[in-house]
């Protein structure tokens, strides 16, 4: 048996933590010298492009940009996405055009298609971005192929790419796609039809008065159909309140009762005053906060009597829209407040809120 050397166990140690601080010296040394070339290829890459735009934009010169567009490798497509992402975002009207019109007939067009059906992941989702971003409706058929895709990042990425193209004509297949997906978010799902902008509601309304239970369900809790009718309402697409109040009286799923509320207050549509009050009494706290905005839009003045119980409300949020509604509404708070007809009620809540709502409106700066 050998003898344990204290001494000698102590100087490996001490080696070793050597070693792995020089090693970890060297990491950080050798990263940052590569962040920095890394950094400095990006400069001069964004020089480069924005020397060939410009020619083009002023002088009216296309062949740098050309020559610069179709040099662009496969490895640099993240680098072009950021540069033309923000280019774009502050080019308008003609200028656009001509860049957009060099992009499309450059190889890299064709190449950022044919990327859509690659095996890697990350050259998928910048190619979808990037032809997102040119909206050129020539790509739809790739788009529709990688909406189809295995991976749920590279499905979003596609149909988000649509909707900024503005394809109304794939509407149905987008919302089935959309319907299917299982871990979508009520806002992922509105930013994606408010990329469609406002020529999606025709379509939208057609497919509403057809009843296509393959994507309209008011019979169950559908955060497609709930995103779909918010969507007239964003819109003021009045043409839809009609149908948006039909489906408010059938339903009785609280997801989709309170968009239509959201929708029907937007278009201050009128005729559905006694179906909005009806909700003020909901078990649901979403619907009566939904119900009681609705009658704020609709200046519901001689429904006040059945908008103040609310101001006692078990939600806080109930509270705050009630009381701010009234106060829009000229409601006579110290009378409410002083009333010998509720002096036996517990209403310390609704006291609270209103000293809240009275303070934030009345004292300047405040809110």
């Amino acid at each position: 048996m050998y003898d344990f050397d204290l001494i000698i166990f102590l100087i490996a140690v001490n080696i070793g933590f050597l070693i792995l601080v020089f090693i970890l010296f060297a990491y950080i040394i050798i990263n940052k010298y590569l962040n920095n070339r890394r950094e400095t290829y990006k400069n001069i890459f964004f020089h480069g492009l924005e020397e060939a735009f410009m020619s083009l934009l002023v002088q009216g010169r296309s062949g740098d940009a050309v020559r610069v567009v179709n040099s662009i490798k496969q490895s640099d497509y993240e680098i072009f996405i950021e540069f033309i992402s923000i280019y774009l975002t502050n080019i308008k009207g003609a200028d656009f055009d001509k860049i957009i019109d060099v992009l499309y007939k450059s190889t890299l067009f064709k190449n950022l298609c044919d990327s859509i059906r690659a095996s890697n992941v990350d050259a998928k989702l910048y190619s979808i971005y990037c032809l997102g971003l040119m909206k050129k409706p020539v790509s739809i058929n790739d788009l529709l192929f990688a909406m189809h895709d295995g991976n749920p990042f590279v499905r979003m990425a596609a149909i988000k790419a649509i909707a900024e193209i503005g394809f109304i004509d794939v509407l149905e297949e987008v919302l089935i796609a959309l319907d299917s997906e299982s871990y979508i978010t009520e806002y992922k799902l509105s930013e994606i039809l408010w990329s469609f902008g406002e020529e999606i509601c025709p379509k939208l309304l057609r497919i509403f008065e057809k009843s296509d239970t393959k994507i309209i369900k008011i019979d169950r809790p559908s955060l497609l159909t709930s995103a779909l009718i918010e969507i007239f309402g964003y819109w003021k697409y009045f043409a839809s309140a009609e149908i948006i109040h039909e489906i408010l009286r059938k339903t009785d799923i609280d997801l989709i009762r309170k968009s239509c509320l959201y929708s029907l207050g937007k278009m201050v549509h009128v005729g559905a005053i006694n179906d909005v009050v009806k909700c003020l009494e909901s078990k649901n706290s979403l619907v009566r906060l939904n119900a009681v905005n609705a009658m704020l839009e609709l200046r519901a003045i001689d429904k006040i009597e059945k908008i103040k119980p609310l101001l006692n409300d078990a939600d806080w949020n109930v509270r705050y829209a009630t009381a701010s509604a009234l106060f829009a509404m000229n409601f006579d708070f110290q009378a409410y407040m002083f009333s010998s007809e509720l002096a036996s009620e517990e209403l310390s809540k609704a006291y609270r809120t209103i000293v809240h709502v009275l303070t934030e409106k009345l004292t300047p700066g405040a809110g």
